[in-house]
């Protein structure tokens, strides 16, 4: 995935972020933010369960720490400037001492930034002057995907921005991914949740409160597009 002057987003959708949707009336305000991204990759082995159950076939579920090792990894070249937003300092240092040739600006915003204007503003001027060509946004959902959509509408911009979550520390090493076993029976939600039970015991309870209502929508939508 090299980047070519084409500017663009990616979202990469989970049970989390469909969940936030589900919400009334703020996730009508999101939706456009997420149907107007540039590529939608599936990050959830729930959901793809989901799509599949509905007769939607996927090409398969390609997770924010999976796209963000690969492109470290792979395809980020020396000549390449890459910017992340979000992240502390000791994660950055690990990324850096991982990735020693890559060229790398940084920034983490202030404790809900996201609600203030001038912030924001300088921001995603920042990202702009920096001229870089992959912007990983890892500042949670839906902050990334807000600062994505911005971005679009900056002419200076011809980047690619990722919207990645906490992808960040799984690259610099600082959280471990669930063991390969525990993917394939989907039932990497349930390793997080071991790892940090105080922090993610209350988001994948309301999460799955919401699970009949994302069912139905996903029904809806994939009804609707199927008639038009």
């Amino acid at each position: 995935m090299r980047c070519n002057n084409k500017k663009g987003y990616i979202i990469t959708p989970n049970i989390d972020h469909l969940a936030r949707l589900a919400e009334v009336p703020s996730g009508r305000k999101l939706r456009d933010l997420y149907f107007s991204a540039t590529l939608s990759l599936c990050d959830s082995r729930i959901l793809e369960f989901i799509l599949k159950a509905h007769g939607c076939r996927l090409p398969g579920v390609v997770t924010g720490s999976d796209l963000t090792a690969r492109l470290f990894r792979d395809e980020i070249k020396k000549e390449d400037k890459v910017y992340i937003l979000g992240g502390d300092a000791e994660t950055l240092e690990k990324i850096s001492s991982r990735f020693p040739y890559i060229d790398i600006a940084h920034h983490n915003p202030s404790m809900g930034f996201i609600n203030k204007t001038e912030e924001v503003k300088d921001v995603v001027a920042n990202i702009v002057d920096s001229h870089s060509n992959y912007v990983f946004l890892a500042v949670g959902s839906p902050q990334q995907e807000i600062i994505a959509s911005k971005l679009m509408s900056e002419e200076r911009f011809d980047g690619l921005a990722f919207c990645i979550g906490a992808s960040m520390l799984f690259l610099a090493g600082s959280e471990k991914r669930a063991p390969h076993w525990m993917q394939r029976l989907r039932l990497e939600w349930l390793y997080r949740l071991m790892q940090n039970p105080k922090r993610m015991a209350m988001r994948y309870f309301n999460n799955a409160l919401k699970l009949p209502f994302i069912n139905r929508q996903i029904a809806i939508h994939l009804r609707q597009n199927a008639e038009s």
